[in-house]
């Protein structure tokens, strides 16, 4: 029955387009696949029974994101798919389109190549005509790379560059004579708006009209512009003959509108274009939509941004368009998701970050009033050769030509970090490489200017102004993105308001933008001694209180776009999360991190009130001998007051700071329940706690990290691990040895991948030189888990050029072996973790023991060789 009704809605579809004389569908289901380079495989006759059916969108790279084995597949599949076209075929023109690959596509239609594409980011279009069999089954063979060529940006990223086609395709069939699809894949039509105001705009359009036909073409062109409620408020229409095999451009100027209705931020009304292409008799050939937004702009180097002659500061995200388990290969409906998280939070910005990504993203953000800045991925660094150069080109192109009437754009980027590590150590080399960046540079933006005067131009920097004055950058763009990360790579947090100030100062006649900025937040990792890199929620929210306080303060920045809206896949990271850049104010998940709901606190001007922690689902701490633990709960309010009540008692009123009130709870063992109340606004937590009491009668479990002042929530398992604290008679604790710091970074544990492990934050901290570990814990049977990793290093890597120096150094391994003793009985001798398992892995030795006689527990390290260390220890009663 739903393979009836398939078809059923199929040919309705087919039936209600074809009045138009256009008609398109995606064709994204059941296609075969393979990875690697089967030598026939673009030959109709060939055996694909064997391979995988997969839908589009899809990646091959989608597993890679996750496991422990380092890098991902890079190189070439293919995929194929059979269609059938209908007999009317014959008297049209077909197209087959892609809306992303990555990043070099070669097609087959029944065996005959009908072209290429170089770039994973943009829409391309090819026209199949002359291949297709009407009314008969066709073979479409589709050869995909994401193998490094360093003619094609990105050369390298902080990304992951999945393969695969990852976006939709679709079939087009048109009259012979229609808008053309095949100007650098855009819409055929081009609208702008030379003159706006309050009072009246008026409109220019510009459109491609492609005549395939044997003769030459008697038509009509008409463009109807309707208004955001859809009423018609303006006709024009021009007659015109396209000669055979030719595309001519057609002008229309000087379409006025009175009293427009203007897009703007709080209010985004949308005009359409209907433009419709019309025979000698009248009858349709070709009909295509495209939005119009009425409004005005300008920034300014010491007021920042304008939009309908007010100041508007831009506050916002950038974006990547990664997501948990699927890698690139996003539906429509999870793209258009992320631009409602973004005006969900209070954004009225989106840097489309590092390259033009789904064509519903800046759909929705037409749709609901954000600002957009666009760029091609040259990140990082650039290839000295023409090829290089002229494939950057055709990217700016087919960016500016594909999004040109999208009224949410009005910012084009081109670069970003460029210099962040140059190639070369000689003056010599360096300086010619210099040069061929500039090169590049201005003439991306030469091009970008020619194609769209009426917009801005910007490259996203990294903190090293002299580097890229030397190069001669600073002085190309319109406006100057800045990408900060004081307080997170770099110790002192207050230098972001003194570069700020000294760039304003040093480029005066320059747009200033803070294109990036943040701190990776894992949502499982809680300290309430918050560090740089410790990945805390709570230094998270440090971080951002400090950075948007600076930028709101500051008339002279434009705006702003925080890295990032997501979490997103990095294969190269070994954070606390492997492979993930966990800087996103939301997860890959999409889960809100408490800074998210810090944004949307104060960004918003209706009334806001939620409490904050609200995915910290498995809570615990140490008993304060009390049978309670006290911990800080934020609150997060716009409004002026809020009181917090526990376990329906009131714990106190206060006065929020920035959006964000501190609560101290005194939790209990079990249920605690919370409730916020502001003005006519309440909110409303459960906390299960598991409290680790000193030596109650009724103990069951003790999980603590040890080296660590951190919180970690193990959601998998349920399981509340806790920071070490030192042993005291009758409690709980660690005996002896020091915290292990990076050295010459001083951050807090290792950045390593601990392998054979999803809880990377247990493993990555130790006490190295520790005595013992005690626990006061009543008579009874208990299972001890005892926790390592190795986390010195037998061969240094090489230092993540993305984290600007601030990986640290590991600690060179020479050597360590120890015994363990548990309540005098040795059960590990000569112990040594490398040899066991070897270097980041998660080792894990379970002991069982029987406590009596009120001896309590305890776990001793005897030293050999080297330190002894633990990095967590879990302590589990049986009965």
């Amino acid at each position: 029955m739903k393979k009836i009704r398939t078809i059923l809605f199929v040919a309705l579809l087919l039936t209600v387009t074809s009045a138009g004389a256009r008609i398109q569908y995606t064709i994204n289901e059941a296609w075969r696949f393979v990875k690697g380079s089967p030598y026939d495989a673009f030959q109709p006759a060939a055996d694909d029974a064997d391979w995988q059916i997969v839908n589009i969108p899809h990646t091959w790279n989608d597993r890679d994101a996750d496991d422990d084995v380092p890098g991902f597949y890079r190189g070439p599949a293919w995929y194929r798919k059979r269609i059938v076209l209908p007999a009317s075929a014959a008297r049209q023109q077909v197209y087959l389109c892609f809306e992303g690959a990555n990043q070099e596509v070669r097609l087959y239609v029944n065996g005959h190549y009908a072209g290429e594409h170089k770039g994973g980011y943009t829409r391309f279009v090819f026209d199949i005509t002359k291949y297709v069999v009407p009314g008969g089954e066709n073979l479409l063979a589709v050869e995909v790379t994401n193998a490094h060529n360093p003619d094609i940006p990105p050369l390298s990223a902080d990304f992951t560059f999945f393969g695969g086609i990852y976006r939709d395709v679709s079939l087009l069939m048109t009259d012979k004579v229609h808008v053309a699809p095949t100007d650098f894949a855009s819409s055929g039509v081009y609208l702008t708006t030379p003159e706006v105001s309050a009072g009246r705009a008026v409109v220019r359009i510009r459109t491609l009209v492609a005549n395939d036909g044997a003769e030459a073409a008697r038509i009509r062109i008409e463009h109807r512009i309707l208004d955001p409620d859809g009423r018609e408020v303006v006709r024009v229409e021009d007659a015109a003959e396209v000669a055979p095999g030719a595309c001519s451009e057609q002008i229309r100027d000087g379409v006025a509108i009175d009293r427009p209705q203007l897009w703007d931020v709080d209010d985004p009304n949308l005009y359409r274009v209907v433009t419709r292409i019309l025979a000698a008799d009248g009858s349709l050939l070709d009909e295509v939509s495209n939005p119009l937004g009425l409004r005005w702009f300008s920034f300014d180097p010491d007021r920042g941004f304008q939009l309908n002659g007010r100041p508007c500061k831009l506050v916002g995200t950038c974006r990547h368009q990664d997501y948990l388990g699927r890698g690139w290969a996003l539906t429509d409906e999870m793209h258009e998701r992320d631009v409602r998280l973004i005006k969900q939070m209070g954004g009225n910005f989106l840097r489309v970050s590092h390259y033009p990504q789904d064509p519903v993203v800046l759909e929705m953000c037409d749709r609901l009033g954000i600002v957009t800045s666009v760029e091609i991925p040259v990140v990082n660094a650039v290839t000295e050769d023409e090829a290089f150069l002229e494939n950057s080109v055709h990217m700016v192109r087919e960016m500016v030509r594909q999004s040109f009437n999208h009224p949410s754009v009005m910012i084009w980027a081109y670069m970003n970090e460029v210099l962040l590590r140059p190639p070369y150590d000689d003056a010599v080399r360096t300086k010619s490489y210099y040069a061929a960046v500039e090169r590049v540079a201005r003439t991306l933006d030469e091009t970008v200017r020619r194609e769209d005067p009426a917009r801005y131009t910007m490259i996203a920097f990294h903190n090293a102004p002299e580097r890229y004055a030397e190069a001669g950058l600073t002085r190309i763009p319109m406006i100057q993105g800045w990408n900060l990360y004081q307080g997170w790579y770099e110790k002192d947090i207050t230098r972001f308001e003194q570069i700020l100030d000294r760039l304003h100062a040093e480029y005066p006649d320059k747009v200033l933008f803070v294109t990036e900025y943040g701190a990776d937040v894992d949502p499982r990792v809680h300290s309430f001694s918050p560090e740089q890199f410790d990945f805390s929620q709570e230094y998270g929210l440090v971080y951002h209180r400090h950075y948007l306080e600076q930028i709101r303060k500051r008339p002279f920045v434009a705006g702003s776009s925080l890295w990032n809206l997501n979490a997103f896949y990095s294969e190269s990271r070994a954070d606390v999360v492997p492979h993930v850049n966990n800087k996103g104010v939301t997860g890959l998940d999409r889960e809100w991190k408490d800074t998210y709901l810090f944004y949307k606190t104060v960004l918003h001007a209706t009334p806001q009130l939620t409490i904050g922690n609200r995915e910290w689902k498995n809570r615990g701490g140490a008993d304060d001998g009390s049978g309670r633990c006290v911990q800080p709960v934020p609150v997060f309010t716009n409004q002026p007051s809020v009181t917090l009540m526990l376990n329906g008692r009131k714990l106190a009123t206060k006065r929020p700071e920035q959006g964000v009130a501190m609560f101290d709870v005194p939790f209990v063992e079990g249920e605690n329940r919370l409730v916020a109340r502001a003005g006519s606004l309440t909110d409303a937590l459960t906390v299960d706690f598991q409290l680790a009491q000193a030596s109650p009668r009724a103990f069951s479990e003790l999980n603590v990290m040890l080296g660590s002042p951190r919180y970690f929530d193990d959601r998998v398992a349920g399981v509340a691990w806790i920071p070490e604290q030192p042993y005291r008679p009758g409690s709980w604790g660690y005996v002896g040895g020091e915290v292990l710091r990076r050295p010459g970074a001083g951050w807090l544990g290792a950045a390593s991948d601990i392998l054979g492990t999803k809880n990377n934050p247990v493993f990555q901290t130790q006490r190295v030189g520790i005595e013992s570990f005690r626990a006061d814990v009543p008579d009874g049977t208990y299972s001890v888990y005892l926790c390592w990793a190795e986390l010195d290093a037998d061969e240094q890597r090489e230092a993540l050029a993305y984290n600007l120096g601030a990986d640290g150094a590991q600690t060179e391994y020479t050597g360590r072996r120890f015994d363990v003793s548990v309540n005098g009985v040795k059960v590990l001798e000569n112990f040594s973790i490398a040899s066991e398992a070897g270097f980041s892995r998660a080792v894990v030795r379970k002991i069982d023991v029987e406590v009596h006689d009120g001896e309590g527990l305890r776990v001793d390290f005897g030293r050999i060789e080297g330190e002894p260390v633990l990095n967590a220890i879990r302590i589990y009663r049986k009965r």
